[in-house]
């Protein structure tokens, strides 16, 4: 594609003129921020995420394009193997001001509702205490999930007690899909530096991630986080990202074993809401009866066959201590249906079900009689 126009029409609303028709980012939510900061860090980062699914070859802005994000924005159509765009952008400064004192003894969590966020949580708690967390969810970021996670999430922090705001987002980008990782994870945690700000923190927490993955789309990388870091530093922001990294696994094994009361309410469904009553009868029948594996009672938010709830019910399997109600045969049928699953997606969320799933794969087949050298692909 040759050519798009991004335009700031207001503090917090991003218009692009695309391809097929109108695409914008808007912050919705009264009062979002105080800080100018606020509004740089909306308009470069937004505009990275409204070009990632296109690519342009120029692209004109009325407003400053600042160098670190003409980089990074360069940086994420390196990763796609595309040449860095020519931008042609307004001229002017920015200047912050001063910003609040910050701790690093206050956390703010980038939360969606599911099992790494939920994780996040509890070790935050853990390490801080409740009243030095915050949670934030982004509502609109995940379009085709945003009603389903914003119910979850506020159920989630009436129900374990957590801090919670939430950011309300128009979102009409054409970026969606497992290609949004181009850019979404540093749109999403730009968003969240005045949340930091105001609560006092120096960190934003987010999923963790690795260096050196190869196979990780641009903003799934430690790297681009780095730079991101480098960023907000050189312009005095005194908040940072940070993670801890756990395999696909892990934040299963842990609430489990650390607070299990807390895993009925995960949110990791990604099924369009018209299919999942289906899939939910495919496994768990009515009444109990004609489904796959009615013993393992999908939870309320499950579809059970997605990429996303199939490693929190693998991890049902091995670590919850419901795992002795799941009869035999269903614990068989939820194995043999997933190795079909691996089979079929030839490789599709390899980034996601990872060496550490196929692990705990092998392990629930060796509890459950089940050859897993025949079954996985």
């Amino acid at each position: 594609m040759k050519s798009l126009k991004v335009s700031l029409v207001d503090d917090f609303e991003l218009v692009m003129a695309g391809p097929e028709r109108q695409e914008r980012l808007q912050v919705r939510s009264p009062g979002y921020s105080r800080y100018y900061l606020s509004q740089f860090i909306f308009s470069q980062l937004g505009l990275m995420h409204l070009l990632a699914p296109y690519f342009p070859n120029q692209v004109e802005t009325d407003f400053v394009v600042h160098p670190f994000f003409d980089y990074l924005i360069g940086k994420m159509y390196g990763s796609c193997g595309k040449n860095p765009p020519e931008f042609k952008t307004s001229e002017g400064s920015y200047s912050f001001g001063t910003f609040p004192i910050t701790t690093g003894k206050k956390a703010v969590v980038a939360y969606s509702g599911g099992k790494d966020s939920m994780w996040n949580i509890w070790w935050m708690q853990e390490r801080y205490g409740k009243e030095n967390v915050l949670a934030v969810h982004i509502r609109g970021l995940n379009q085709g999930q945003q009603s389903q996670e914003d119910e979850y999430v506020k159920r989630q922090s009436r129900e374990l007690g957590f801090q919670l705001e939430v950011l309300d987002l128009m979102n009409s980008s054409r970026n969606w899909g497992h290609t949004v990782m181009r850019s979404r994870d540093i749109f999403l945690t730009g968003l969240l530096v005045p949340y930091a700000l105001d609560f006092g923190a120096n960190k934003i927490i987010t999923e963790g991630r690795l260096a050196g993955d190869s196979k990780s789309h641009f903003t799934s990388g430690a790297e681009s986080f780095a730079f991101f870091n480098y960023a907000l530093r050189q312009l005095r922001v005194p908040v940072k990202v940070t993670w801890r990294y756990q395999k696909n696994y892990h934040p299963v094994k842990d609430l489990y074993l650390h607070r299990p009361a807390w895993m009925p309410l995960v949110c990791n469904c990604f099924s369009v809401p018209y299919r999942k009553g289906a899939l939910r009868k495919h496994w768990n029948g009515e009444n109990g009866q004609g489904g796959l594996a009615p013993t393992l009672k999908l939870y309320d938010s499950q579809c059970g066959s997605c990429f996303k709830c199939r490693p929190v019910n693998l991890g049902r399997l091995l670590y919850s201590p419901e795992a002795g109600e799941i009869s035999r045969d269903d614990a068989r049928a939820f194995l043999l249906s997933t190795a079909h699953w691996l089979k079929d997606s030839k490789g599709k969320w390899a980034d996601i079900i990872d060496s550490a799933f196929k692990q705990d794969f092998k392990r629930a087949c060796r509890k459950y009689g089940l050859d897993s050298n025949r079954l996985l692909p």
